[in-house]
């Protein structure tokens, strides 16, 4: 298998996958992995995964507990062997870290105790044939705790009477997660960021803000951990709060949970553990039944709180827009106050809203603006394949001409690119601004651009490389062959006359023109296409666009005019 088939192997959306989380009292509590299943069920119905929900609470990877716990705290590894034999999972979710550091300073025996506690779920579960995705553990926030929390220096500590720093001990596990993880080759799903990121929104908002009990994460932690998973395992970028995941009255949410509950707590009286608290539950068999007999209600109920488009009609900047999921994803159509003949539209490719005078120019000539959010697939092909999907939908639905203006704004320039390359009979033109053209210099840092290590690392995932380069020299070679083929593709529609307008600073330090820029000119052109360049003097990366927006306009109309021709 080639790497860009694996590449898509790996981004596309599972039709069929039985997935098991093992972790502490944060995913016992299985609110995450409700939104998770509530997201399938509502809005990509027909991808019909099977969520098994292993946690128990108290649980460590590293066999550690405190002297003053009420009862041993149980190992993941005293039960792992038969929970995989009766689950055989396709892919295992793991999350430790919380309780195996038993809230005290950061101590070397601790901290090697669940490196090896990791290492070996991480073997054991690889040996059964499963994709092991690592999570990070999430933060421990001491002002929501509300008891006593002691300094450095003392006895004893434990999650009553935690160490007052005990969130930068968990730093310290989560920072050795991702690294190992990365050197494995597994996915990891960092959840500190984003719930950090929480805690402080929230807080500066309202400083009494109580992150549950500092430990335990509230309904929104919990929505934030499950998209983070919807990113970071599949690929599914979500700036919105779904309606069901607000915490008002939806049906729909309230039957997926009466399901979980009945499938959490069988399945883990099922496989068994060594907490000392366990529930009364039916045989497995039995829950497994009731699960499947409330599929219908859920399903009635999804339908009549939107279905799995879930549209939703409001407003942006004085215009009508439309909110709405295709595929699982993120999508808004914004209407002009009349739609012009033929109804032309812009297709920001990435960064709605953004640098928008041009749109908003557009849209007073009575033209619409669509976008679906494909973010951090990075133009890959396999992204290009969602937005011709898209854009099919649009047409059909919306009645918008079958050849929409791309608008590619800086990494928005390669999925810009890449759609046009693989579909040139179905795009009027290309506004293209200080375009991402070369993976090496954009995220790569390869050349006079500061490239983003990070965004690099996503990249190569993104494009299948990843898995296949044993060294960064090797990543950037087949890098590089990645940026070759997507030139040579653009000759089909630089022959079909496919107008290019190309706007970029002549001084930007992120993605320098020389690398990006002018690299399309030059292919373009030597394919015979045309390309009308506006170069800033001075100008860096930001701000897009330009102060006068009439250049733009212009060649947006013409374009579309021409093709009507």
């Amino acid at each position: 298998m080639t790497y860009e088939n694996e590449s898509a192997d790996l981004l596309a959306l599972p039709l069929r996958k039985r997935i098991v989380f093992f972790g502490d009292s944060i995913t016992d509590n299985g609110t995450y992995i409700r939104n998770l299943e509530a997201f399938f069920l509502k809005h990509l119905p027909e991808h019909r995964l099977e969520w098994i929900n292993l946690g128990i609470s108290s649980e460590t990877a590293a066999g550690t507990s405190e002297a003053d716990h009420p009862f041993p705290r149980p190992c993941v590894h005293d039960r792992l062997e038969r929970a995989l034999a009766e689950t055989q999972p396709d892919w295992a979710l793991i999350c430790y870290g919380m309780n195996d550091g038993i809230y005290h300073p950061l101590g070397e025996e601790r901290f090697d105790a669940y490196r090896s506690g990791v290492r070996r779920a991480v073997e054991r579960v690889r040996g059964a044939g499963a994709r092991v995705i690592l999570m990070t553990p999430p933060p421990f926030d001491v002002t929501s705790t509300g008891g006593p929390a002691l300094p450095a220096g003392m006895d004893d500590y434990s999650f009553e009477r935690p160490y007052v720093d005990y969130n930068a001990v968990l730093d310290r596990y989560a920072a050795w997660v991702r690294e190992y993880g990365e050197a494995e080759g597994l996915t990891v799903v960092d959840l500190r960021t984003p719930l950090g990121a929480l805690i402080r929104e929230r807080r500066e908002a309202d400083p009494g803000y109580r992150y549950g009990d500092g430990i335990h994460p509230n309904e929104d932690g919990h929505w934030v951990i499950a998209r983070t998973i919807l990113s970071r395992v599949f690929h599914l970028e979500l700036e919105r709060v779904p309606a069901w995941a607000e915490g008002g009255h939806s049906e729909f949410i309230r039957l997926v949970g009466e399901r979980r509950a009945v499938l959490n707590a069988a399945w883990r009286e099922h496989v068994g553990h060594t907490n000392p608290n366990k529930m009364e539950t039916p045989p497995l068999a039995e829950a497994l039944q009731q699960a499947e007999a409330l599929l219908p209600a859920i399903e009635r109920a999804a339908l009549a709180e939107g279905g799995a488009e879930s549209a939703e009609v409001g407003e942006w900047m004085g215009f009508a827009c439309t909110d709405f999921y295709f595929g699982g994803r993120e999508c808004i159509v914004v209407a002009p106050r009349e739609a012009a003949p033929g109804r032309p539209w812009v297709w920001r490719s990435e960064f709605f809203g953004a640098f928008a005078d041009a749109d908003l120019a557009l849209l007073e000539q009575g033209w619409h603006v669509a976008y679906c959010r494909l973010s951090h697939l990075y133009g890959c092909p396999y992204a290009a394949g969602q937005m011709e999907a898209f854009r099919a939908e649009l047409t059909a639905k919306f009645g918008l001409a079958p050849k929409p203006v791309l608008f590619g704004f800086s990494r928005g320039g390669l999925y810009a690119l890449r759609y046009t390359a693989l579909y040139p009979d179905r795009v009027a033109a290309l506004y293209l601004d200080a375009p991402v053209v070369d993976l090496r210099s954009w995220p790569g840092g390869q050349g006079a651009g500061r490239g983003a290590p990070e965004e690099w690392r996503d990249c190569l995932a993104a494009y299948g490389i990843a898995k296949s380069a044993p060294s960064p020299a090797e990543a950037a070679r087949l890098a590089g062959e990645e940026t070759e083929r997507l030139l040579a593709a653009l000759a089909a529609p630089a022959r079909a006359g496919v107008p290019v307008l190309l706007v970029s600073g002549d001084a930007d330090l992120d993605v320098p023109f020389e690398e990006n820029g002018a690299v399309l000119e030059r292919a373009w052109r030597a394919y015979g296409g045309t390309v009308s360049t506006i170069l800033k003097p001075g100008g860096g990366h930001h701000p897009h666009s330009l102060p006068d927006v009439t250049p733009i306009v212009q060649f947006a109309l013409a374009a579309v005019a021409n093709r009507m021709q």
